[in-house]
């Protein structure tokens, strides 16, 4: 049985309930009514007759004629007076002989009212077939209607389940498209308004666009590591292949064997770049970070390295908090100081400092060196791109790509700009943790 079939049967079932816990309430209601009508004329005859009495005093009774008694046998409220002992004395004959009780009760199909006046008693009946009557065909009613509005709920009710399960059905039937054809470049219609199911196909939507973007990602990601490791492993080849087709002296070999060492080297340092980056898809633990402490970390990791280029770092620090991973926080912002030492003219500055304000936190690294074209920046940020005037220094294009990917799983972003006297500025913007901890 389908969910929607499922959610329309129970909703049938609750209506059904409530209907038939609605009409027991409504006979109930009708019942109490119509009896409490024909207790009330009961009731009213019996004490007009009591005023009579009291005016008059009680008489034996009376002979009749026939006319008379049968005229009283014809009223549809019987009322019989009676002394004290139980002898009827007026009106009458009584359907349900004397009965000395106070009160409203039934006997048989009969209604009776029994009033005490100080002469005796005035008994008040009627028959209650009519109310009879009338109750049953209440219930006639109730049972026909009830049915028949269940069955029009039921219909009405799968109806509305059909279309609330519209979105879903689609959401499925994507889904089974994208696992057969591994494309998910599709989307789901967006349900009108702003209800669960339009959040639920909104959020659908969202989740297919970054997976589109992630498997666009993870290809270029493949293409690429396969493309930059053919160059090491043919040279390797090419290397071992010469070697090995005559004898060569000592001497030649270990000059092979330098080579190989060297591509080596560059591979493994490749392969370990590759693992860097390839890790830090991964979502950030959330631990408090402080910006300032990144900055004093990274630029104490490449003092040596820039001394050696006779590069000036310049610190300034303040207090910036947010929430992520320490050491790959260290790592992001000692990808951008390493290029920029690399890429910065020898004797120049480099300036490293953290700001915030209400609602993010920046980690600013200044360099004097070429920049970077405003065309090249988005591309850039992808694995193994490089730019055009970057081909002659070493590096496979993995850095600005390593720190995106920091970023992103950070909820942060990486901001390029070229500076207007020369050099490139290069910010990781994070969120400002505001709560402590």
């Amino acid at each position: 049985m389908t969910f929607r079939w499922r959610l329309t049967l129970t909703y049938a079932v609750l209506l059904g309930l409530m209907l038939l816990l609605a009409e027991s309430f409504t006979y109930a209601a009708f019942r109490h009514t119509l009896y409490a009508s024909l207790d009330d004329s009961l009731k009213v005859f019996a004490q007009k007759q009591a005023r009579m009495e009291t005016r008059t005093e009680l008489e034996p009774p009376a002979r009749k004629t026939s006319a008379l008694d049968s005229l009283n046998r014809q009223q549809p409220i019987r009322m019989t007076v009676y002394d004290a002992q139980g002898n009827q004395v007026d009106w009458g004959p009584s359907r349900v002989e004397f009965i000395p009780r106070a009160g409203t009760f039934q006997i048989g199909s009969e209604r009776v009212f029994m009033l005490k006046i100080p002469s005796g008693w005035i008994q008040t009946t009627q028959s209650d077939q009519a109310v009879t009557a009338s109750l049953w065909q209440i219930l006639r009613l109730q049972l026909t209607g009830v049915p028949l509005m269940l069955l029009l709920a039921l219909g009405i009710g799968y109806l509305i389940g059909d279309r609330a399960m519209k979105p879903i059905d689609q959401v499925s039937d994507l889904a089974a498209r994208i696992a057969r054809g591994g494309h998910p470049g599709e989307r789901v219609p967006v349900a009108p308004g702003s209800d669960e199911l339009a959040r639920l196909t909104r959020t659908i939507n969202d989740m297919l666009s970054k997976l589109d973007t992630q498997l666009a990602r993870e290809q270029l990601f493949a293409h690429a590591s396969a493309h930059e490791l053919r160059t090491p492993i043919s040279v390797i080849r090419a290397a071992t292949g010469l070697a090995l087709e005559q004898e060569r002296t000592p001497q030649q070999y270990r000059e092979t064997l330098e080579q190989i060492h060297e591509v080596s080297e560059d591979m493994s340092a490749l392969t370990g770049r590759l693992m860097t980056l390839a890790q830090a898809t991964r979502p950030a633990e959330q631990r408090a970070v402080n910006l300032a402490d990144v900055v004093l970390m990274t630029t104490e990791v490449h003092a040596r390295e820039a001394q050696e280029r006779h590069i000036h770092l310049r610190v300034s620090v303040e207090d910036a908090a947010t929430s992520g991973d320490f050491n790959t926080l260290v790592l992001a912002a000692g990808n951008l100081i390493q290029n920029a030492v690399k890429y910065s003219p020898q004797g120049s500055s480099i300036d490293v400092s953290c700001e915030t304000d209400a609602r993010q936190v920046r980690l600013l690294v200044l360099d004097a060196g070429p920049g970077i074209p405003e065309s090249e920046m988005p591309r850039l940020t992808q694995p193994f791109q490089r730019g055009a005037q970057t081909q002659n220094l070493s590096g496979a294009g993995l850095g600005l790509a390593l720190v995106q990917t920091i970023l992103e799983g950070h909820g942060g972003a990486l901001e390029l700009a070229n500076r207007p006297e020369g050099g490139l500025s290069a910010t990781l913007v994070l969120p400002r943790r505001t709560s402590p901890g």
